[in-house]
């Protein structure tokens, strides 16, 4: 069999325990309950194209003729155009904006226009979920570079700014004299040094589990309720290391925790042969043979290591991670993409 050495990155994502536990700050992997995006979203027509707009559109051409009598002009005939297209305009509103605050939309087309390069969107209301009005929008199209090897698209773009909020949202975050700690994946491990964090910190807070799987906290006396906030989210733990690891088949990438487990197994894939034995350990031979031995609770790491040792391809790495997770030999979550 000709062996390859097969081109992909390997990422380990927690290092060693000699160099110590990474500590993250509780705002990173939670939220206070009630601060949370709001979306917008409305109908608007996009001007100026260059006959790359809707060619028989009834949506369109209804659009078109009420703007104009909103602006005191009456046409009676259907306006033949290819200068306009229908868009969907959305957006989002970050927690606490103001009145005149500016935001970035995104325009889309729907209908069957192929390109809007060169148009500039007219006025459009974006509405929430409520269906009230909390912004509009207006302004000339911009469009993002391709990445490389791949077609521009010029059905989609962007107003950078073009968003001028008109309704404030008042996040409700306080209920009954407290707030609520959301976390962003649930885990008791986190969950714990969080509650024991805050309690030593603010033993007033009264930190505790809440229905949800929220932590509750009270608000302590004597204590601003930004500071009281803001060093709640600075505070530090340790995070529970997740075993997972991350396959993308298209580019070869391989990313896991730097101790993701195997036990014992045989995995044979194309006259490459893996064991995983109690009692061995790794070994490579010095003509680099189609056979690599591991001792249980080996590492993915030091199997990958190996299988690229011995030349085996990327596809082949792929497969060998599937198999061993299937028959339950990977003791970690594996994602493939």
């Amino acid at each position: 069999m000709k062996l390859l050495i097969p081109v992909f990155m390997m990422i380990a994502l927690s290092a060693p325990a000699a160099l110590g536990q990474a500590t993250v700050k509780v705002k990173d992997i939670a939220f206070i309950d009630g601060l949370k995006e709001n979306q917008v979203f409305g109908f608007g027509l996009v001007m100026g194209l260059q006959g790359t707009g809707d060619s028989q559109s009834v949506l369109t051409q209804s659009a078109l003729k009420n703007l104009l009598k909103n602006i005191g002009l009456q046409e009676d005939e259907n306006i033949k155009s290819k200068n306009t297209a229908a868009v969907l305009v959305t957006g989002k509103l970050e927690p606490f904006v103001r009145v005149g605050d500016k935001i970035t939309v995104t325009v889309s087309s729907i209908g069957d226009a192929k390109s809007l390069e060169g148009g500039v969107l007219v006025q459009s209301p974006l509405r929430g979920a409520d269906n009230a009005i909390y912004a509009v929008a207006q302004g000339s199209l911009s469009f993002d570079e391709p990445a490389r090897g791949r077609k521009s698209v010029k059905t989609a773009a962007r107003i950078v700014n073009g968003g001028i909020v008109e309704r404030e949202i008042e996040p409700e975050i306080i209920v009954e004299n407290g707030i609520s700690l959301v976390m962003k994946n649930w885990d008791f491990f986190e969950a714990d040094q969080i509650i024991k964090a805050i309690s030593g910190k603010y033993p007033d807070a009264k930190p505790d589990m809440a229905k949800g799987g929220k932590i509750r906290l009270s608000l302590p006396e004597n204590v601003a309720f930004a500071e009281f906030i803001s060093t709640v989210e600075n505070i530090e733990i340790t995070p529970g290391n997740r075993a997972r690891v991350l396959v993308n088949e298209k580019d070869g990438t391989i990313v896991m925790g730097g101790d993701v487990r195997i036990s014992e197994a045989v995995v044979s894939k194309d006259g490459v042969t893996i064991r995983v034995e109690k009692g061995k350990g790794t070994e490579k031979g010095p003509d680099k043979a189609s056979v690599a031995h591991f001792k249980a609770s080996s590492t993915v790491k030091d199997l990958v290591d190996s299988l690229n040792y011995i030349g085996a391809s990327t596809r082949d790495i792929i497969s060998i991670l599937k198999a061993l997770k299937d028959a339950g030999a990977l003791h970690a979550e594996l994602i493939v993409r």
